[in-house]
């Protein structure tokens, strides 16, 4: 009996399974195959096509998606990052949390915009035409009894009229200098690659032509230092990666070119952070380092034009090139305390350059100075045949630069946007203004729309542009790039082609906000950063660091630039508690870069400047 009843348990027990998972075989093949989960119920905003909805509210957030993250840990959560889990479920959520999906909650009625290109009034610039502006009559040594000066471009040309010093000997001065930057504990890092023979060769040739009295130009002679980002005969195109540019380039950027055609003495690359893919300018590459602020070598430059930063105000040149997609001229130039400028969208040529993000990326300027940044500005602008998106742009006038009285100019502030920094930025930013206000300017309150909808399409835009151009460092060399870079490249990833699409429509809803608002101001003013310099921890030069808080606090009040190709002007202002520099923005409608600057140069008159802790005066 009792072997009757084993011998039919499991029968019994085979039959309640089977009729058990009939209904839990037909859940899960509701659930994988039948279920919707693509174009489900949801809210969808309809936009009213070229108008912003009223009232306007200030809308950016400042998510914290993640901690800081750096070292082992930071390795841990980009291995994950990267797995299943990772790429189907900590991504979206990653997107969400961050506030960058908030395009797909919405209808958008315009028709995508992938270039801010404009229009302009007046005669076209000519392609391989002479720089339309007299330098010469821009060279002015401008000093102040209380502040401290660096040499300018100004200082160099008449110290070599004068023969008080030749171009030989400031090479000479030039390469000890980047040597002893070296032997600094931590390394200053701001050059990564330079040719002493190189070097002494041009430094040879212009003080030949200074002997002759035949300078090809005002910058003859003057050092200068290109972003590794663009390309620099006979150095490396290595983009701040250990991946990159395994042999010598043999050709110059346009910009590259035109500085070298007008003399300059090109010292050599310097450091950026890694494929330009970050704000902070740390970067483990084996070839590169970090960059130091020289106000203070335990914090950072910023990214990515780092090391452009770093060199300009350290006195290594008094001027050096970057490049911008989101702020990677103006981060660094703010967190450094020097000047930046990223002229209008197509001003200035971007061929040899890294080749990505086109609809974002610009080429500019770094100095101590706003008549450095106007003069280096006027020098590399104009059309070129190489670059397609340069050629329709108007000649380049400098001739109100000198005006410093601002009477009938006036200046946007959108006051939500322009307070939400750091209580030290935002106090020095006000006192500033006023400072601003005093030479005749008019402060006219202004409202932005759609902050929040134009920093998603920024970091689009970006994002995708960026992974399409590094396409073979994303997937063939993905174990020698920094985890921070990884990280951002994969979450790139996640955005998709309506995501790109719908950034567009963005732009163009954005650009036309822009053109109404500069029918009522010529420029608008925020800080430049909404906080100073990261401190660099230890952890962090191991693999990079992701800070998704200093992140936005960097790229704040950057990201529209870049998205609607405006000109756009840091200024040093100050100095926060621990005697980091601080810095005002100015950014003007297309194509009026001179407006800019020449409120940028009535602004900078603020400040009293302080000698960074790290200095190196090649003149004296």
């Amino acid at each position: 009996m009792k072997i009757h009843m084993l011998h039919n348990a499991p029968v019994r027990m085979s039959v309640f399974t089977a009729l058990a998972s009939v209904p839990l075989f037909g859940i899960t093949v509701w659930y994988f195959f039948f279920r919707r989960v693509s174009g489900r119920p949801q809210r969808v905003t309809k936009r009213v096509k070229g108008k912003p909805e009223f009232p306007i509210e200030y809308n950016l957030t400042n998510p914290q998606v993640l901690p800081h993250l750096a070292g082992r840990l930071l390795s841990v959560a980009c291995r994950v990052s990267h797995s299943f889990i990772g790429r189907a479920v900590l991504g979206p959520d990653n997107i969400r949390k961050g506030n960058y999906d908030v395009l797909r909650k919405l209808e958008i009625p315009e028709e995508p915009v992938y270039s801010p290109s404009q229009p302009f009034d007046g005669p076209a610039a000519v392609a391989e035409g002479d720089c339309p502006v007299d330098l010469d009559k821009l060279i002015k040594i401008e000093t102040t009894h209380d502040s401290f000066h660096l040499n300018s471009i100004s200082d160099y040309y008449e110290a070599y009229r004068s023969g008080k010093i030749t171009p030989m000997d400031v090479a000479e001065r030039a390469i000890k200098a980047i040597e002893d930057s070296e032997q600094l504990s931590p390394k200053l890092r701001a050059v990564v690659q330079y040719d002493t023979e190189e070097i002494k060769k041009m430094a040879k040739a212009s003080s030949g032509r200074y002997q002759d009295n035949k300078p090809l130009s005002v910058f003859d002679g003057v050092p200068v230092l290109i972003k590794e980002e663009i390309q620099t005969v006979p150095y490396h195109h290595r983009i701040g990666a250990s991946y990159l540019g395994k042999t010598p380039t043999n050709e110059d950027a346009t910009v590259v070119q035109k500085l070298r055609e007008a003399g300059a003495l090109i010292l050599g690359v310097s450091n950026m952070h890694e494929v330009g893919l970050g704000v902070t300018g740390i970067n483990p590459s084996k070839y590169h380092g970090t960059a130091r602020n020289p106000y203070n070598l335990d914090y950072c430059c910023g990214g990515s034009s780092s090391g452009s930063a770093s060199a300009v105000a350290a006195g290594l040149c008094p001027i050096a090139i970057g490049s911008d997609g989101g702020g990677s001229i103006r981060i660094p130039a703010s967190l450094c305390g020097v000047v930046g400028f990223k002229p209008t969208f197509g001003h200035v040529s971007c061929y040899g350059g890294a080749p990505n993000c086109y609809s974002v990326l610009h080429i500019g300027p770094l100095a101590n100075c706003v008549r450095d940044v106007a003069m280096t500005y006027a020098m590399i602008a104009g059309p070129d045949t190489k670059y397609p998106g340069s050629l329709n742009q108007p000649v380049i006038s400098l001739d109100d630069f000198e005006k410093k009285d601002l009477t009938g100019v006036r200046i946007g502030i959108d006051w939500k946007y322009f307070r939400d920094c750091s209580t030290e930025v935002r106090g020095i930013c006000e006192n500033a203004l006023l400072f601003v206000e005093k030479q005749g300017a008019k402060v006219v309150e202004i409202q932005i729309p759609e902050l929040q909808e134009a920093k998603a399409a920024h970091s689009i835009a970006i994002a995708a542009e960026m992974l399409s151009g590094d396409y073979d460092a994303f997937y063939n060399h993905l174990d020698e790039m920094g985890k921070d870079v990884s990280m951002l490249f994969n979450l790139a990833t996640a955005f998709t082609a309506t995501d790109f699409v719908q950034a567009n429509q963005q732009r163009a809803r954005s650009l036309k906000f822009f053109k109404d608002i500069f029918e009522k101001v010529d420029c608008i003013i925020t800080p430049g950063t909404g906080k100073t310099a990261m401190k660099i921890q230890k952890a962090d030069l191991q693999y990079g660091c992701v800070n998704v808080d200093m992140m936005n606090s960097f790229m704040k009040f950057m990201f529209l630039g870049n998205l609607l190709g405006i000109p756009g002007l840091v200024v040093p202002i100050g100095y926060d508690d621990n005697g980091l520099p601080v810095s005002m923005q100015i950014q003007g409608k297309w194509w009026h870069d001179n407006t800019v600057l020449r409120i940028g140069h009535a602004a900078e008159g603020f400040l009293k400047k302080r000698k960074p802790q790290v200095h190196y005066s090649l003149l004296t």
